[in-house]
């Protein structure tokens, strides 16, 4: 894919989970060996450095420890990005993710092309918000200890492991500028849909991430659509725009409920697995007919790409702003007894009409960028006269 960001991870939200939980027996880690006599010669290797680790390594050795990063490297070995095996110390961190309530700092975090961490946004008027964090800041070290791109888990891990309270010192990279910033970690009840009415009937919702419930009982971003949509239809909607720009992804059934209240009945989209099965999900003949206008940008990810490409494909929806991220893979998630999990890539996705946008993005209708001066700024603290991205959005709904 062309572009800054060549990987999106998350401290908020990881990609499309379709599947969460799963859980397997802690003798199930054998699907991470070889098979066969690969497994044989593997076992011997292994047992033969570990004979020789004990009989002559001089320090004390945590066996626990070492198993644990053995594992971890085998699957970090596949080298792609979606894949990976999280100790029991950060498995749960992990699923707090894709939750609306988490202990944290609220920053969504990519790999930039330089193999250095880069911000892309960050959960409104949460604490890395508040502190003055911003798109294309540069994360160097967390508490002191520098990080590069290959290593972005553990910084990730590291800026989220300490209790609500706490602070995180983090050496920011800003226009060739160091800056240390300390930001306190909060229990964050993120909204992650936010609407208002504007003028001519004209409906706004902005929607930041595709998240389930929360142990906790927080909403999950379907039942805070849901209950945005009332109101804006109460108060005489007649059209809406949907904006998902800076939206990485989050879970698929939640975008799929979404999909379902705008679309008529068919495909929203499809999974292509491995051994070939194909899985469908799709929407039934009950929808909101108005007329639509989504709003995308190159940060716009994975189930944003989902809502966006069945819109476009239905011709539900026009299409306006940057090309979309491009992420048209899918991550399982299977849990451990020992309280250790994998997330591993399982299929690719495909748009109603058959298009994998995978590294490639979704292409808008009507392509804008936003003013130059706002290239580094969140939408959401661009007002809405200056937005050129929402004006065009304006402009081409009125006209629907």
């Amino acid at each position: 894919m062309t572009g800054k960001k060549k990987i999106v991870l998350t401290v908020i939200i990881t990609a499309i989970v379709s599947s969460v939980l799963t859980s397997f027996a802690k003798d199930a880690l054998f699907i991470l060996l070889p098979s066969g006599d690969d497994e044989i010669e593997f076992a011997k290797k292994l047992k033969t450095v570990n004979t020789i680790l004990d009989r002559e390594y001089l320090y004390d050795i945590d066996g626990d420890k070492l198993r644990e990063n053995a594992v971890k490297a085998y699957v970090d070995g596949l080298n792609e990005p979606y894949t990976h095996y999280y100790p029991a110390s950060e498995f749960s961190s992990y699923i707090s993710n894709i939750q609306d309530d988490y202990v944290g700092i609220g920053i969504v975090v990519g790999i930039n092309n330089d193999n250095l961490i880069e911000v892309i946004s960050s959960v409104e008027d949460g604490p890395a918000f508040n502190a003055g964090i911003v798109p294309g800041d540069i994360l160097k070290a967390v508490d002191g200890v520098e990080y590069s791109g290959d290593k972005m888990s553990e910084a990730v891990n590291a800026i989220k492991k300490g209790k609500e309270g706490t602070s995180v010192n983090l050496s920011i990279i800003r226009n060739s500028e160091e800056i240390s910033i300390d930001v306190e970690r909060k229990t964050l009840t993120s909204e992650s849909v936010k609407s208002e009415m504007l003028e001519d009937d004209i409906g706004y919702m902005r929607i930041t991430g595709f998240n389930m419930q929360s142990e906790n009982g927080e909403q999950s971003t379907y039942t805070e659509f849901k209950e945005n949509m009332s109101k804006l239809q109460n108060s005489g909607m007649k059209k809406l725009i949907i904006d998902l720009r800076d939206n990485p992804g989050g879970v698929l059934t939640e975008v799929c409920n979404i999909a379902d209240e705008l679309l008529p009945e068919g495909t929203i989209t499809y999974m292509e697995y491995k051994n070939g099965e194909t899985k469908y999900y799709n929407s039934d003949n009950d929808y909101i007919d108005i007329p639509l206008v989504v709003l995308i940008n190159k940060n716009s990810a994975s189930a944003s790409e989902v809502l966006t490409g069945a819109l476009k494909d239905y011709g539900k929806a026009v299409i306006v702003g940057q090309n979309s991220y491009g992420k048209g893979i899918v991550q399982n998630v299977y849990s451990f007894s020992d309280g250790s999990g994998i997330s591993l890539t399982s299929a690719k996705y495909y748009t109603p009409n058959g298009i994998c946008i995978h590294e490639k993005g979704i292409e808008p209708d009507v392509k804008v960028d936003l003013y130059e001066e706002f290239n580094n700024s969140y939408v959401s603290l661009i007002e809405h006269d200056k937005d050129a991205q929402l004006q065009k959005a304006l402009e081409i709904i009125r006209e629907k």
